[in-house]
């Protein structure tokens, strides 16, 4: 990531406290964003682009809640055909201009037959089903050994718990399962997760929070539920992007007041 990590040089004046990882459909935290520079990934040397619908592939340097952040609006998937050091490469950049805590949101199905399309999860674990490949895998050194029991940050969780209390805002805590995707799941495989304590599965995350605790960031990990296939039989990506662009705006005034406590 050498050209990279040269040509982003330059925005780290901008001392981004705080990085996001725009996921499907969530991008209307950019409405709430005072945004001071925006650049585009195709303009980034050996970065990634987006290709799936919902991820416009941009990186926004501005402010919120009287924070320095830098938005990343649209992340890369296993799925697009990217290895996982590509996948990452939103973490190590986030890391590099300076970043020490991660919020990454997501879209995911429910497997907790509880919830329903439109709910929040507040990822407090994760289950791995990417097996394929890891993104430490080739990393030299003890480092590479993270240890990932407290993955996503206790004292984050409790925080952005207390903020959807005072707003009336049922948030519900919970682990969330990566797969490779890009096929959904069948019944057989959502049943299978259930039996073993997993509240929602989607594409994504899991690898970017391995490297996030592996560069010592904290993490915060948010997920928009937009369907359950147990009650409504079936579902679209085009489903999947309608219920998060809607369950967005709720986590995007959300994580505009957890910034605001910290």
């Amino acid at each position: 990531m050498e050209k990279t990590f040269k040509f982003l040089e330059k925005y780290k004046k901008y001392n981004p406290e705080f990085a996001i990882i725009i996921g499907t459909g969530l991008s209307s935290i950019l409405d709430k964003i005072k945004v001071l520079e925006r650049v585009a990934y195709k303009d980034i040397p050996s970065f990634p682009v987006s290709t799936v619908i919902g991820h416009k592939g941009e990186i926004v340097f501005g402010k919120l809640s009287g924070k320095n952040l830098v938005a990343f609006n649209g992340r890369f998937h296993f799925y697009e055909g990217y290895s996982m050091k590509e996948v990452t490469t939103i973490v190590r950049a986030a890391n590099f201009l300076g970043t020490k805590t991660l919020i990454v949101s997501n879209a995911s199905g429910a497997v907790n037959p509880v919830l329903r399309a439109g709910d929040i999860l507040l990822i407090k674990d994760h289950v791995n089903f990417i097996f394929a490949e890891n993104p430490l895998r080739g990393e030299k050194g003890n480092e590479r050994f993270v240890n990932l029991t407290d993955a996503y940050d206790k004292d984050l969780r409790e925080k952005f718990i207390k903020v959807a209390d005072k707003k009336g805002i049922r948030v519900t805590e919970g682990v969330y399962c990566a797969v490779s995707g890009p096929n959904f799941e069948t019944i057989a495989e959502l049943e299978l997760m259930g039996r073993l304590g997993i509240d929602a599965v989607g594409m994504s995350t899991v690898p970017e929070v391995i490297i996030a605790r592996y560069l010592n960031m904290k993490v915060l990990g948010i997920s928009c539920i937009t369907d359950n296939v147990f009650f409504e039989g079936e579902v679209s990506h085009l489903q999947v992007v309608d219920v998060a662009e809607k369950c967005g705006k709720i986590i995007s005034k959300l994580i505009e007041d957890f910034l605001k406590e910290i």
